[in-house]
Order: structure tokens, then C-alpha cells, then sequence
């Protein structure tokens, strides 16, 4: 099942935090200038996580295609397991903020003991759009952060513990055979073909 799940994406341990930015103005600290994202939190075109693909793509169990990503939506179609389909693009939408906190210092990237770090979307491998220190960083690595149950970074690398897992949905954009296009919750939906690594 293709679930956005950032904890299943933050398992690297042992590499030195890097800072990693797409295009925009950016500050000589790396980051994008921007204002804090305002909530929710639309992340257009995003396929979150390393090897996720908008392609053709293969039902693996009945998937409900909507109208729209929003609230008062309604079913367009309904796939069976075999229907195919071409992703075309999508959204996460962040309705509230993953957040870390620093247990130590981490002078790299700016960061100290106590300060948090709020996480937008996935990038995979361990990356994720950020804000911490009054900037956004669209992406961030955050393999240094340890989940609240002990899993993720281990050892000595380890600066910074997870506080709060957020809330998140992901929407894609499908295009149907008979070329109507629609939304599918990626969330519950169920395809082969997302991850051009699997």
C-alpha cells in the first residue's frame, strides 16, 4: 500500500545534516526567503518519497477516483484491482507540522539545543521541506532525528528527537482510459508503478 509515512523515510543514520534547496531566492544560509507556511499547507506537484513516480500505474485493490481533492467531492469512478491509470501530478496538503527538537546543538545547520524544527513534506531518504530559524527549506536533511519510540538515527549522530508526527494527506491526480481526469486519496489508495525504485 502506497502510504505517505514520514517516519518510514527518516531510517538513514550516520550522515552529516545538509542543506539542499530547489530554485527560489535564497539566503547565503541556503535557505528559500519566505514566510512561515501557513496552514494547511498546499505542496503542488509533490510525489512524496525517494523513487515516487507519476506514471502509469496498476490498481491493486478497488480505489474510489474523485472529482476533486477537496472537502465536497464526489465519486467519478471506481477502479477495480488490474484497472490502470497515468498519475499526472498532485499535492500534499500539511494540516499540521511534523516536529522535532534539537537535543543537542547542531552548529551545521544552525541549530541548537531546544529549538524545534516543523516538517512539511517528504522528500525521501531521509529529506523533508523544513521551517526552523525563520526559513523555509524545501529540502532538509533530518536523518539526525530519532522517532519518539526509539527507532530512526542511533548513536552518537543523533541530535534531535521527533515531538509531534503531524498530519498529512496526499492527493494525485489521475487520468482515466476514457481520458477523464479525477483525484485519488493516495492515503488509502493501493497501486503498483508509484515507486520507480520497487
Amino acid at each position: 500500500m502506497v502510504v505517505m509515512n514520514l517516519w518510514t523515510l527518516v531510517a538513514v543514520a550516520g550522515i552529516v545534516p545538509a542543506i539542499l534547496v530547489q530554485g527560489g531566492a535564497q539566503n547565503p544560509d541556503g535557505a528559500t526567503a519566505a514566510t512561515q507556511p501557513p496552514l494547511p499547507f498546499y505542496d503542488w506537484k509533490a510525489c512524496p518519497f525517494e523513487g515516487c513516480s507519476y506514471r502509469e500505474w496498476t490498481a491493486r485493490k478497488p480505489v474510489a477516483v474523485y472529482d476533486t481533492w477537496k472537502r465536497k467531492r464526489q465519486v467519478l469512478a471506481n477502479l477495480s484491482p488490474g484497472d490502470k491509470v497515468t498519475g499526472v501530478t498532485g499535492v500534499v496538503i500539511t494540516f499540521r507540522p511534523a516536529i522535532i527538537r534539537m537535543d543537542r546543538d547542531l552548529p551545521a545547520a544552525g541549530l541548537k539545543r531546544g529549538d524545534t524544527i516543523q516538517l512539511y513534506t517528504n522528500r525521501g531518504e531521509g529529506f523533508s521541506a523544513a521551517w526552523f530559524n525563520g526559513h523555509y527549506y524545501p529540502e532538509f536533511d533530518i536523518t539526525f532525528a530519532r522517532w519518539p519510540d526509539g527507532e530512526g538515527c542511533r548513536g552518537a549522530t543523533c541530535a534531535g528527537t521527533f515531538i509531534e508526527k503531524g498530519k498529512q494527506a496526499w492527493w494525485a491526480k489521475v487520468k482515466l482510459p476514457s481520458g477523464q481526469t479525477g483525484w485519488v486519496n493516495m492515503d488509502d489508495a493501493e497501486f503498483d508503478g508509484v515507486d520507480a525504485l520497487g
